[in-house]
């Protein structure tokens, strides 16, 4: 696998969101139960996550690929205020329940709320970033961003409503951008994973229709302008070129 990643990062990058898909994604559909669904996720993902930081942590990527304390000035980044006030948008039209049972949305936040983000953040957000950003910062930062969002039209294959979908790529995208820019200027994909663990798990005790309503405008303008932000204040360190981004020093 190092071979791969060193001569290939780019085919490393898409082996493991084909991976991520097929695998943690299809184990949700397994049977008509919810709560067995989500076991069976946690399962994949467990395993999924057991050999990602284990490779990870033998060849000394950690710093690398974002697992690493914020750099950033919190003043600077207004102390993550704005994005994560955006991502409880899931509770802000009341409380309810998303499964029907107890069970199933304990292991739906689990599975749904705490897995798949931290593997979709650092897959989609990071390696793939670092993969194409060995040639081109600015065409990895963008590339990353909004594919995060357009990957989410594999949901129309599970079975989710094309409307519904199109509103959850919309949104993904400007989270995208936000997180993009905030893993790029503060060099560490942590707040980025806490932002997307938030997000998930309040869709399982909020009103998840919201999605369907005006509700996502104001965050997509949020996540847009503060991800707008970072990169102009952060723009004489942390420029968007065409220029390979520099790889982090081995912990």
């Amino acid at each position: 696998m190092k071979k791969l990643y060193d001569k290939k990062p780019v085919l490393f990058a898409v082996l493991w969101i084909v991976i991520y898909v097929v695998g943690f994604g299809s184990a949700g559909l397994q049977t008509d139960n919810a709560a067995l669904n989500y076991a069976i996720q946690i399962a994949v993902g467990l395993v999924i996550c057991a050999v990602l930081l284990g490779f990870i942590r033998k060849h000394q990527l950690a710093a690398h690929f974002g697992l690493c304390s914020f750099r950033g000035d919190f003043r600077r980044f207004l102390y993550l205020i704005p994005p994560f006030a955006a991502a409880t948008f899931n509770i802000w039209s009341g409380f309810g329940l998303r499964e029907q049972t107890a069970a199933a949305n304990l292991l739906g936040v689990l599975a749904v709320g705490v897995i798949g983000p931290f593997l979709e953040e650092l897959i989609l957000r990071s390696i793939l970033f670092r993969a194409i950003a060995q040639k081109n910062t600015r065409r990895a930062f963008w590339f990353a961003a909004l594919s995060f969002g357009i990957g989410h039209a594999i949901n129309i294959a599970y079975g989710s409503p094309v409307g519904e979908t199109l509103i959850q790529i919309l949104f993904a995208c400007c989270f995208g951008i936000c997180c993009g820019a905030i893993l790029y200027t503060g060099k560490s994909l942590l707040p980025c994973i806490l932002l997307h663990i938030l997000h998930n798990s309040l869709s399982f005790i909020g009103h998840t229709e919201t999605e369907h309503n005006l509700l996502l405008i104001p965050v997509c303008l949020i996540d847009l302008a503060y991800g707008a932000y970072l990169l102009y204040s952060h723009r004489k360190e942390c420029p968007l070129t065409a220029a390979p981004y520099p790889a982090e020093p081995l912990q």
